[in-house]
């Protein structure tokens, strides 16, 4: 049987090897005639491996240990200090067979180890082996930077939905750290007329473009007021059409949870309704927190999941200086370091302690979650929205 069957079309794999011996290198060249599909290149000077790896950028290393002028193993550990030849293939082709030099070598970086001279066919299969996970890890990794692109082109544009922070009777100032993934977040408040803001934050189920693309379409869906009628004024009418507007049914089996909220300065009240979001929090200077939403009555369940799901609105006063928080799951939804998820009722009552030590709550929030998590990024999509009514 034939080793290279099946892989007679790929582009020849480059095999450089380093051994200070032409004789070694002749040999191996020989043994590789019958397989015109493997390129070999040598070079018989330790002091020019680096650089001739550079110039040749091989599938595979084959690599001598004791040369007059480089320490084999040396080479090996430089070979993995350069970025660019990190996950470069590397097979140690050396005469010592002591169990501890094989250790070092593994400990060091390298991917194999054979006594030369090997026999041919062990040496060509472990080449191809090698060259051919090595060519499948650069794809990998092509798919993945362009996916990466992508989704960091998609969190710019939802982003760039975001309207900016406002100052006046309403003040807002918001946070959104997208995923490494990019979940479905969204946000958004816009004046309905001179006396009444609309405040709403959605998240859509699962990562990447699928989801920000449907986040997308829902807030554009309520920024041009495209609801099949529905009035703007009545929360729980809102999230009605847009339970009927987006069935998961049609959207690739996705749903979204949402908050939604109609701020009345000449009428000092909110309006809320929640469809299987987590629960506002507003803050009243000298009164009590209170959790708008959550598992009260006017909470339906998630956006889409259900045709004709019942979506109630409730009012709560809105005091001078009250201060509303709406947020994603992402800020809360975080592994603690007992292995037990962080609590909402924690998370709430830190948005409370915040609150009341003036500006910069957001971004002291934002600060809390990141050190419960002990890392710097977001396992999901992280969005707080605070709104301040003077």
């Amino acid at each position: 049987m034939n080793i290279a069957a099946g892989i007679a079309d790929e582009t020849p794999m480059r095999v450089l090897i380093v051994d200070d011996q032409p004789i070694i290198a002749e040999a191996v060249r020989r043994m590789l005639l019958p397989h015109p599909n493997i390129q070999l290149i040598a070079c018989n000077k330790g002091s020019e491996a680096l650089a001739k790896v550079a110039e040749v950028d091989p599938d595979v290393i084959l690599q001598d240990l004791v040369m007059p002028d480089a320490d084999g193993l040396e080479l090996v550990s430089a070979y993995r200090r350069n970025p660019a030849l990190a996950r470069t293939p590397l097979i140690v082709l050396s005469v010592k067979e002591e169990p501890s030099i094989k250790a070092e070598a593994f400990a060091r970086g390298a991917n194999d180890y054979l006594v030369k001279l090997p026999d041919p066919l062990e040496l060509i299969a472990r080449i191809q082996y090698h060259a051919r996970a090595n060519r499948a890890q650069k794809e990998r990794d092509e798919v993945f930077n362009a996916l990466r692109a992508e989704l960091d082109s998609a969190a710019h544009y939802v982003q760039s939905l975001i309207p900016e922070p406002i100052e006046g009777r309403v003040r807002t100032r918001w946070a959104f750290v997208p995923s490494a993934s990019l979940g479905g977040d969204s946000f958004g408040y816009h004046w309905l007329d001179e006396n009444r803001m609309a405040i709403y934050l959605l998240d859509v189920c699962g990562h990447g473009v699928g989801p920000a693309l449907l986040s997308v379409s829902v807030m554009n869906a309520m920024q041009v007021n495209a609801l099949g009628g529905a009035d703007l004024g009545d929360p729980g009418a809102v999230l009605s059409a847009l339970n009927e507007m987006f069935p998961m049914s049609k959207h690739n089996g996705m749903f979204f949870t949402m908050w939604y909220g109609v701020a009345d300065l000449s009428r000092r009240e909110l309006k809320y309704s929640s469809g299987g979001h987590p629960p506002a929090l507003l803050y009243t200077p000298g009164g009590t927190d209170k959790e708008l939403g959550g598992n009260e009555d006017i909470s339906g369940p998630m956006i889409g999941a259900f045709s004709g799901a019942p979506y109630g609105t409730a009012t709560t006063a809105l005091l001078p200086g009250a201060q509303l928080f709406v947020y994603s799951d992402g800020i809360h939804e975080i592994m603690q370091e007992d292995g037990t998820c962080w609590p909402l009722e924690t998370f709430l009552a830190n948005v409370s302690e915040e609150v009341r030590k003036g500006d910069g709550s957001v971004e002291r929030l934002i600060a809390r979650s990141r050190l419960i998590g002990k890392r710097t990024d977001f396992e999901d999509d992280v969005s707080l929205l605070e709104v301040t009514f003077e």
